[in-house]
């Protein structure tokens, strides 16, 4: 075993310190952007607020169906579904999925865009800087529709997936 690992470590050795000076230059990147750090966060309590909104609109959604007393327990309640109201929920869904993806990919794009800044900014005599708010400036103001087009994509293939769930679940 330790002569194969040897083996492999001498034939890959190119490959290995081609991944250790990635794994060095994005430990810079981080230890000289703190900020980035805000970046996922903000995002991640957006989501959350969005989230809770939704579960709310959602609720409220579900209450346009007929509801009836139980028949067994006292105090009971029973929903009885209106075709157009199963329709809004999907709908409602397919929105949250939406606006989740992109949430997540805007806060990558910034991220991408802060980690590409910092390499170009950088060269050998001295370690350049992050542009955090270039990422903010392009997310919002020159890629807002690739974000938008690219987080639908993944919005219908993640509501696909879930409605096969379910119709396998129900078979």
């Amino acid at each position: 075993m330790a002569l194969a690992f040897l083996c492999c470590t001498v034939c890959f050795f190119k490959h290995l310190a081609f991944a250790i000076d990635v794994i060095d230059a994005s430990a810079d990147f981080l230890a000289s952007t703190k900020r980035i750090i805000f970046v996922p966060a903000l995002y991640f309590i957006l989501s959350i607020v969005a989230i809770l909104i939704w579960a709310g609109c959602f609720v409220c959604v579900v209450a346009l169906n007929k509801v009836e007393a139980d028949t067994l327990v006292p105090q009971a309640k029973m929903i009885i579904w209106e075709d157009y109201v199963i329709y809004l929920c999907l709908w409602m869904l397919f929105g949250i999925l939406w606006l989740t993806a992109w949430l997540e990919y805007t806060s990558t794009f910034i991220i991408l865009v802060s980690a590409s800044t910092y390499y170009f900014n950088s060269n050998s005599a001295e370690e350049g800087s992050a542009e955090v708010a270039l990422g903010f400036d392009f997310a919002y103001n020159n890629h807002p529709g690739s974000l938008a087009f690219g987080s639908f994509i993944i919005a219908l293939i993640r509501f696909i997936r879930i409605i096969f769930i379910y119709v396998a679940k129900e078979l």
